[in-house]
């Protein structure tokens, strides 16, 4: 063996030579660097008192194993860390061979450190993807909710009620159905606001948002069209008149009211409506006459006052 020795000192791979005892008979150079121990005190010397570590039931059996059958077999890094260095990753080769009458033991230490820094790498930086992947998705939905939402009523904006309105319009041409349009203003906003001021205007403005919300079916949708002008969408009508229902439980709402300063003050809507195929066959139609209906209102309720 002394000739392969010059050898084995020159591989950059750990390499380790037990006997039938698991005795130390070889150390190679590159070893040696991981130990705290020259060559000559390896010699002879018990595999457990210079790698302590190896002393593991499942490690002996696989030692003697290669040993008595001459099986190859392999430690991996991933299940058997840091054998040789507390700061390095082997993966370790074992066989057995004979020399002369006896069995030996060659072990075969592969540093694949790097490679180990290399996947933790690689998990971080899928990890980091991912958070970023998370955080962008986050992003987007907050883009949307700007796109689609009105942000003082956290309701739909008009641009979310035209994209939804023209696909209840489609399905209400194909299938012959009476789609609603209602529009709703709030009576003497102008004078809530120059009274009491737009901290009250906009308490005005959340507070129908609230109402208009509550009162609708599972399919209708509420939009904020623009200052104090609101919209429904009143889907899949059975007949025109059913409306009403809606427009009743808004102006027989118990919370049409707001306190300002100490005064209860009543909100006052008034209630436009048109409907598809009777009203128009397009929806800025629909919305036109709706506007028409509610101002015609509107113009009542000032006459029955005077």
């Amino acid at each position: 063996m002394n000739k392969w020795m010059s050898v084995f000192n020159n591989l950059d791979i750990g390499i380790l030579i037990l006997d039938e005892e698991f005795k130390i008979i070889y150390a190679n150079q590159y070893l040696l660097g991981f130990i705290p121990f020259r060559s000559k005190e390896v010699q002879e010397q018990p595999l457990y008192e210079v790698l302590p570590k190896f002393y593991n039931t499942y490690i002996e059996k696989v030692l003697l194993n290669c040993l008595n059958n001459g099986s190859k077999m392999f430690l991996s890094a991933g299940l058997h860390k840091h054998l040789l260095h507390s700061d390095y990753d082997f993966n370790i080769k074992i066989s057995s061979f004979e020399e002369g009458s006896s069995k030996l033991l060659l072990l075969e230490f592969i540093d694949v450190t790097s490679q180990f820094i290399q996947i933790a790498r690689l998990r971080n930086y899928v990890a980091e993807l991912s958070k970023v992947n998370k955080e962008l998705k986050e992003k987007k939905k907050y883009i949307e909710n700007m796109a689609y939402y009105d942000s003082l009523t956290g309701i739909h904006n008009r641009t979310f009620f035209y994209k939804l309105a023209e696909k209840y319009l489609e399905s209400a041409k194909r299938s012959g159905g009476i789609l609603g349009v209602m529009f709703i203003d709030v009576d003497k906003f102008k004078e809530i606001n120059d009274t009491y001021g737009h901290e009250a205007g906009d308490k005005a403005l959340v507070q129908v948002a609230n109402i208009l919300t509550q009162v609708i079916r599972k399919d209708d949708t509420v939009a904020r069209y623009g200052g104090d002008e609101f919209l429904i969408l009143l889907p899949h009508l059975l007949a025109a008149h059913n409306y009403e229902i809606i427009a009743s439980r808004i102006s027989n709402h118990p919370d049409r009211f707001i306190n300002l300063t100490g005064e209860k003050v009543e909100i006052s809507l008034s209630i436009g409506i048109s409907f598809y195929p009777a009203d128009g066959d397009s929806l800025n139609r629909l919305i036109a006459k709706a506007d028409q209906a509610m101002y015609l209102a509107k113009s009542r309720i000032k006459t029955a006052c005077r």
